[in-house]
């Protein structure tokens, strides 16, 4: 359990760090899907793998970068996510919202959300199946 809690801030500062130095940070986003004029990204750069257990059970986590960008609102949504790709849950660790022409900073978060759950038709699926093609353990 302590563990369980060094990792998670260790997780959450290193996001919070990556956030932060994102002008300095070079980032590779590669086009995922769009729906009308909203488009979602990863970031190749920024794929990672956690693996670890939760009781007995080797529980595998992959984090990334994502952004999803809505042209008619000249806004850019960059998250800091956290995939559980065998129950289809993702949980935000930290967002910022961008002026999508000028890259501009408009608000930042660093709350965790509570892990959500994604459908097969969903963003979120085309986003895990791209990360999972994109970049294996």
């Amino acid at each position: 359990m302590k563990w369980n809690v060094i990792r998670n801030g260790a997780c959450l500062v290193a996001m919070a760090l990556f956030f932060m130095s994102g002008v300095c940070l070079a980032e590779d986003m590669q086009f995922v899907d769009a729906n009308g004029s909203t488009g979602y990204y990863v970031d190749t750069d920024s794929i990672s793998y956690e693996n670890t257990k939760e009781g007995d059970t080797p529980v595998t986590y992959v984090c990334a970068r994502i952004a999803v960008v809505r042209a008619d609102d000249n806004r850019r949504y960059l998250y800091a996510m956290k995939f559980e790709p065998a129950k289809s849950t993702y949980r935000i660790m930290a967002s910022e919202v961008q002026a999508y022409d000028t890259k501009e900073t408009i608000e930042t978060s660093a709350a965790v959300e509570l892990p959500r759950r994604y459908g097969a038709n969903s963003p979120m699926k085309e986003i895990v199946d791209f990360i999972m093609q994109a970049k294996r353990p």
